[in-house]
């Protein structure tokens, strides 16, 4: 008998223990709410030519597949993508521009010309459907996820008690063409997002890293999640006009769409 009177008083004592930690988390002033929200405007992309490698992971609980990319340009549009299989076959050959996108899928010999994020998503028709151009997905992993969002007014800011730092900071926006929630980091770095109540983005960084290595995005309204991996950056001399093009075999079948 003593020894559970001696375990419910242990209880007791560990349970208000825990209750005196969680009131001493302290919450976000709105100063710094604001120092944090103006440390996440700062943050840019640098106009320079850069390459990045990695993968791309993308279906739903029953059927997921993975593919290998490549992005390189000077820091702006025009855009070059290689979309790969895991054994290097190619799968997609990609040049956005700023009025278009030019898809070329060797092993179905078709060519895809559509206006640049018009009505469909191009990575619909690699049947990737995701919120993101391949440009903005670029920005993205370059740490420019600002820049994504385009033109952002924050409605709202609000805190609460949380387990992780970032959890504390959430930021509610709207922008050109998202509306959402952003949680941040110490450093201003975009941690969680929410967009338009159908897309959720999770981001992840190395230590002492400002771009992200991983990227999971998952829809909210339905089973579907992809997973972007950088794997290799690089920032190679100014690439000439022509390595953003490449030439359409004679018996290639050209859409519009």
């Amino acid at each position: 008998m003593r020894f559970w009177i001696r375990w419910i008083l242990l209880l007791g004592l560990c349970l208000q223990t825990a209750a005196c930690a969680a009131d001493r988390i302290s919450l976000p002033t709105p100063e710094e709410q604001e120092a944090r929200w103006q440390k996440f405007l700062a943050h840019k992309t640098e106009d320079r030519p850069y390459a990045l490698q990695g993968s791309f992971r993308f279906g739903d609980s029953s059927n997921t597949n993975r593919v290998n990319y490549i992005f390189w340009s000077n820091g702006t549009l025009p855009l070059r993508v290689e979309i790969m299989a895991g054994v290097g076959a190619s799968i997609a050959k990609i040049t956005e521009n700023t009025d278009d996108i030019l898809i070329y899928f060797p092993q179905q010999k078709k060519a895809v010309i559509m206006g640049n994020f018009d009505e469909m998503n191009p990575l619909v028709s690699l049947g990737m459907p995701a919120p993101l151009s391949f440009y903005e997905m670029s920005l993205l992993l370059r740490g420019g996820f600002n820049q994504v969002l385009q033109d952002l007014r924050l409605d709202t800011a609000t805190s609460r008690k949380a387990r992780e730092d970032h959890e504390k900071y959430t930021y509610y926006f709207s922008s050109v063409k998202f509306d959402g929630l952003l949680q941040l980091s110490s450093d201003g770095l975009p941690r969680y997002c929410e967009i338009n109540n159908e897309w959720a983005f999770d981001l992840s960084y190395e230590e002492n890293s400002q771009v992200p290595d991983k990227v999971v995005i998952r829809s909210l309204t339905d089973d579907y999640r992809a997973i972007l991996l950088v794997k290799e950056r690089s920032n190679p001399p100014l690439y000439k006009e022509e390595d953003f093009h490449f030439a359409l075999p004679a018996d290639t079948e050209i859409l519009n769409n």
